[in-house]
């Protein structure tokens, strides 16, 4: 493991937890049994231990001792990003414009029918969407051959 002056700044403010001290006991308890320091010495260590909070802190019991120290875990990697249009669970451009068509569309159609008394025009956005859809499948068809 490396010295704390070592080890970067992040890895240093990680909180301890059970895993992280459980690490430290079993790491005293090799230098007990290779005569380092006494029974006293790793009671002294084990409750100045439980009274960090950081990695920083905890490997500041083991500065004047050479390996082992306590296994601890690193900074965790962030997570990925995710590029726009990069999944299967991405929505169609072309399925929003359809949404859009028939959400706003039919009712001003509506209105418009019974305002003009044409009826007709409840048909144009749902003809919209029809077209749209179609001209994609036709796309995507002609684009894979």
């Amino acid at each position: 493991m490396k010295e704390p002056q070592d080890t970067p700044t992040a890895r240093l403010a990680l909180r301890v937890g059970t895993p992280e001290l459980d690490a430290a006991a079993e790491a005293l308890a090799k230098h007990v049994g290779e005569k380092r320091i006494d029974s006293a010495e790793y009671e002294r260590r084990m409750e100045a231990a439980k009274t960090t909070t950081t990695q920083g802190e905890l490997l500041q019991i083991f500065a004047d001792l050479p390996a082992p120290h306590p296994d601890l875990p690193g900074v965790p990697e962030p997570l990925p990003l995710r590029k726009t249009g990069d999944g299967d669970d991405d929505i169609p451009i072309y399925a929003a414009a359809c949404a859009l068509a028939i959400l706003l569309g039919e009712p001003v159609a509506i209105v418009l029918a019974i305002v003009y008394d044409a009826w007709w025009l409840i048909a144009i956005p749902v003809a919209f969407c029809v077209l749209l859809v179609t001209g994609v499948a036709i796309h995507d068809r002609l684009r894979r051959h």
